[in-house]
């Protein structure tokens, strides 16, 4: 696995010239189904931008909805998406716009189905079309994002609707084609998640990248997302350079991204401290497996720590009085990545952020699911305002009752929380009111003791 992260590296666009996309103040909508609704990818995207840029102040809408194709977003395009008075539209959809059921192998010889897969393509170019203009018309910024795959080579008990990745393959050209039209950017997922999958199965063709349903990635899959989206826009690999040199001036020379202050050289101790003007991104334990698969921490993770003149031996560090290990001389010549260490203060302070974040997101996600339902279910239900008349249709089947254990679920949450959608409201809207506090820099001090 090695020699792959070595292969991906190669065809990594240069990170020497960065900068961040989204700037102060903006206000970014990402737009999709339920890889969008159930958010990873662009959770490690704004967890990212939050803990990189806490200055820039970046809010993050979450406009996905399960099951939506193309005609949805449109349908659902002013009180939906609009209504957040975005400055950024950034898209991902087709998945259900190819219409998976039709590359069913039991329909391969079906009267009309060649048609009507292809009229399923002609229907989302034209859709995704309008949806381009409609943002650009606006004045709103877009990001234009292949679909991820349809895992259709994995070896696995699921049925597989081969063909599907092939129809979807067709949906990221239509999308590269918009995106030189309209000169806007493209992330393409399709292509990456293509490579990575593939190399995945070369030593185990059962495994995948995707979830067991060949759809949905996994937090592995969604953190190769975020990464695919960061490396598109050349984002900063740097959290921060800590160089502890022969004196504070030099020290501070070398920095990057922190300020040095009190640098003292006392025999066999050196003792500084260093404010950071950002946090390392913290990694969740079921992420980890991304690591092996793309150059992640390299790219866009480097929180480097550097003493220079150290006598050879062993030192023991310590920040803010808690220590974090021993190491080499050479080693700490060389540099430690403190975003790899989840025990020093900065990795803790980034950990109470993301938790901030998934909280919020939480409560968003009740919102969403209400939004789900309004929009898939019970948008040509008379009275749907009513929730007697929404209890009625569930317990009689009017107009179209749904026919799924997950639907009749998504229904009874319905009933239970629109009621309370006000206050889960209100409750969302104040989630992030203590971000500031919590993303505020703060210095810490180091000691680098050499074990006698």
């Amino acid at each position: 696995m090695r020699s792959f992260i070595i292969i991906i590296c190669l065809f990594v666009t240069s990170l020497t010239a960065s900068a961040q996309l989204f700037k102060k103040g903006d206000r970014v909508c990402f737009v999709g189904n339920s890889i969008t609704h159930n958010g990873d990818y662009w959770h490690n995207i704004a967890l990212w931008y939050t803990t990189r840029y806490p200055q820039l102040g970046v809010t993050f809408f979450n406009c996905g909805i399960s099951g939506d194709v193309t005609k949805g977003i449109i349908n659902r395009m002013d009180e939906d998406i609009l209504v957040h008075k975005p400055t950024w539209a950034v898209i991902m959809i087709g998945m259900n716009d190819v219409n998976r059921p039709l590359y069913d192998a039991k329909r391969a010889n079906e009267p009309g189905i060649k048609e009507q897969q292809q009229q399923a393509l002609v229907t989302y170019k034209k859709n995704l079309d309008s949806i381009i203009r409609i943002f650009q018309s606006k004045g709103i910024k877009v990001v234009l994002q292949t679909p991820s795959i349809y895992d259709q080579t994995s070896k696995m008990a699921t049925s597989n609707l081969y063909g599907a990745n092939d129809a979807l393959k067709t949906c990221a050209g239509y999308i590269k084609e918009f995106a030189a039209t309209y000169k806007v950017p493209v992330v393409d997922y399709w292509t990456s998640l293509s490579t990575i999958n593939a190399e995945v199965q070369r030593t185990d063709s059962t495994a995948t990248v995707i979830g067991k349903d060949r759809v949905h990635p996994g937090p592995v899959g969604h953190l190769l997302m975020a990464w695919e989206f960061l490396r598109t826009f050349k984002s900063s690999p740097i959290v921060a350079t800590i160089v502890a040199d022969r004196d504070t001036k030099s020290s501070q020379g070398k920095a990057q991204q922190a300020k040095i202050t009190n640098l003292v050289r006392d025999g066999n101790t050196v003792t500084f401290t260093a404010e950071e003007q950002a946090l390392p991104f913290p990694l969740r334990d079921e992420q980890a497996f991304a690591l092996e698969l793309a150059p992640f921490t390299e790219n866009f993770n480097r929180e480097v720590l550097r003493f220079n003149f150290l006598k050879p031996g062993n030192y023991v560090l310590s920040i803010d009085g808690v220590e974090i290990g021993t190491y080499f001389s050479g080693e700490l010549e060389r540099g430690l990545n403190l975003s790899l260490i989840t025990q020093t203060p900065q990795y803790q302070q980034a950990k109470k952020v993301q938790a901030l974040l998934q909280n919020s997101w939480r409560l968003e996600g009740q919102l969403r699911q209400i939004r789900l339902v309004e929009y898939r279910f019970i948008n040509a239900l008379p009275g749907k305002e009513n929730l007697e008349v929404v209890k009625h249709h569930y317990d009689t089947g009017f107009v179209k009752k749904p026919d799924t254990d997950y639907a009749k679920k998504l229904l009874t949450g319905y009933i239970e929380q629109k009621p309370k959608e006000a206050e889960i409201r209100r409750e969302w809207q104040s989630s992030l009111d203590s971000l500031p506090v919590l993303l505020k820099p703060a210095p810490h001090k180091y000691v680098l003791k050499r074990v006698q």
